[in-house]
């Protein structure tokens, strides 16, 4: 099959690799054609096409002949009214093109009225998506393992500290990106099963005080889990930790693990335990 790609050279390039290794074509698409990581994804096998948010245009060639588009939020670099701005031009591409399945990967807390800034941009998305009358699926993950390593995070990683967004014994819900990435795949190459549904994603539940004894097994090195102060937070990602205290995902967690094997989900433990220790010596360098 081929798809195209774009959101993909950020946090969740290892669908690329997953799609590739599954034999499909793979069109990513990219603003910089000669950055590091378009010549590593190139390496690999795929195609690099110039792909750019806000030349839809860019966005309608790289779908054109393929058997499903995919785009991911972009909230990390341009905000949550970015992330509109480029969720709507993605849809609207993919409506242009006549491809025949589009994917996005929102959030699981993308609801109504939510009061989390770039929640709401997903909402506004999903809400696009479906008043096109697209094929489509919509991907909701919950809160990323990986953003254990998130800039305000270092600081506390290098001094032994597993910085918690709610209370170090609150269960969060988590999910691996290569579980995302792996069940996009099953998504895309299955679209009979997927075409009109939303799904909502978690790898593993856990408080900050187990994952943090977790991560000490793992890494030989001892770490205290420690809320991270909302004081200390830009107002849209304090609001989102706020929400994950007062609300949190809801994934029966269970019951997609029974349906989707195959996805073979990370707990938090064998996630950490695949991690380079280097990354928490030297946390700066952690991808």
């Amino acid at each position: 099959m081929t798809f195209a790609i774009a959101g993909a050279t950020g946090r969740l390039r290892p669908l690329v690799r997953v799609l590739l290794e599954h034999g499909h074509r793979v069109r990513v698409l990219t603003r910089t054609g000669d950055s590091p990581i378009a010549n590593r994804l190139r390496s690999l096998g795929a195609e690099i096409w110039r792909g750019d948010f806000d030349q839809p245009e860019t966005l309608v060639d790289a779908a054109m002949g393929a058997d499903a588009s995919f785009a991911a939020g972009t909230a990390h670099r341009v905000g949550p009214d970015g992330e509109v701005r480029h969720g709507v031009a993605a849809a609207d591409a993919a409506k242009e093109s006549g491809v025949p399945h589009f994917v996005y990967v929102s959030g699981s807390g993308a609801g109504a009225d939510s009061g989390v800034p770039v929640f709401d941009a997903k909402h506004a998305v999903e809400a696009h998506i479906r008043s096109l009358g697209l094929p489509h699926t919509i991907v909701a993950p919950v809160y990323f393992m990986e953003n254990l390593f998130n800039p305000w995070n270092l600081p506390a990683l290098a001094a032994g500290i597993f910085p918690s967004p709610v209370s170090v014994r609150r269960p969060l819900q988590q999910v691996a990106i290569v579980d995302v990435a792996v069940f996009t795949r099953m998504v895309l190459e299955r679209p009979g099963e997927f075409l009109g549904r939303r799904v909502e994603i978690a790898s593993d539940e856990l408080s900050a005080s187990t994952a943090a004894h977790v991560l000490s097994r793992a890494l030989g090195r001892h770490f205290e889990a420690q809320r991270v102060s909302l004081a200390s937070l830009p107002d849209g990602l304090a609001r989102l930790f706020d929400w994950l205290e007062r609300t949190g995902d809801q994934v029966d967690i269970a019951t997609l693990h029974a349906l989707y094997p195959e996805v073979s989900w990370h707990s938090f433990k064998r996630w950490a335990d695949a991690q380079d220790p280097e990354q928490f010596a030297n946390p700066g360098r952690a991808a």
